[in-house]
């Protein structure tokens, strides 16, 4: 049995129309898009994006009774509603794990209804914690947020011996961010790749081109962070910066609904 079943309940970027509720069509050549979004066996999401909740519940019939916790990389509208998050709270039966870096609290204006709802966990980098049978360590990223201190994270979940990382929104890895991951050894690197095949982009101060990944991949490689069967997977992608002819090797392209077993 797989130790984590995952589920892309969204894997654009926020240039994508945010219609949730509008729209149920589903396709598995990311045509359409929506803002990045990922269940966790059935327990634990990562980003309450727009449009999560309903794909998940009325798109893909997902039984989300089972929700435990929510884990939110930044405070981005692509990435966080309230609307969003009051719908994954409806669905589950008891308190649901809020987890989210320390500094970007005071920026989501949780109601006092959400916050009983919640068990609220902030966050510090490089710090693990554990929730349920998991063990999440938190890693800087490098975007910005324009929030003084609020830091966007990254995600490294491990269970049962294997371990993904998570990592949308994010350029090149923080020096800090990259001493950790050079001491791991995973089995899938969700990785953004949210501007297409372009040399140059004004975007790559918070946003990787597929050039780029290419690159932190062959150094990924070298460092022998991914094991020998180890797999990249590319998300967030945006509308605008993407063509149908690109190519992407190795690594996989997501697509909302598809899933991963590790």
């Amino acid at each position: 049995m797989a130790a984590f079943e995952l589920v892309f309940l969204g894997t654009g970027a926020a240039d994508w129309p945010l219609r949730p509720g509008a729209d149920v069509r589903y396709d598995v050549n990311g045509v359409i898009r929506r803002t990045s979004s990922l269940l966790i066996n059935g327990k634990y999401l990562i980003d309450p994006a727009p449009e999560s909740w309903f794909f998940a519940k009325k798109v893909l019939k997902l039984d989300l009774s089972g929700l435990k916790g929510i884990f939110l990389t930044h405070s981005h509208k692509d990435h966080f509603t309230n609307k969003a998050l009051d719908s994954f709270l409806g669905e589950a039966k008891g308190k649901v794990g809020f987890y989210c870096h320390e500094g970007t609290i005071p920026w989501l204006k949780l109601t006092q209804e959400e916050q009983e709802r919640m068990n609220i966990h902030p966050l510090k980098i490089g710090k693990r914690v554990k929730a349920g049978d998991m063990t999440i360590l938190p890693l800087g990223a490098n975007h910005e947020v324009s929030r003084t201190q609020e830091t966007a994270l990254h995600y490294i979940f491990s269970r049962e011996g294997k371990s993904f990382f998570y990592g949308c929104d994010g350029a090149w890895f923080l020096a800090q961010t990259w001493s950790v991951l050079q001491k791991q050894k995973l089995d899938v690197m969700i990785l953004e790749a949210t501007v297409g095949n372009m040399r140059a982009n004004y975007r790559i101060a918070s946003h990787n081109t597929l050039p780029m990944v290419e690159l932190l991949v062959a150094s990924i490689e070298e460092c022998g962070i991914l094991k020998e069967d180890g797999r990249v997977v590319l998300s967030h992608m945006a509308r605008e910066l993407h063509s149908p002819e690109e190519e992407y090797g190795n690594m996989i392209a997501a697509y909302d609904g598809m899933k991963l077993e590790i």
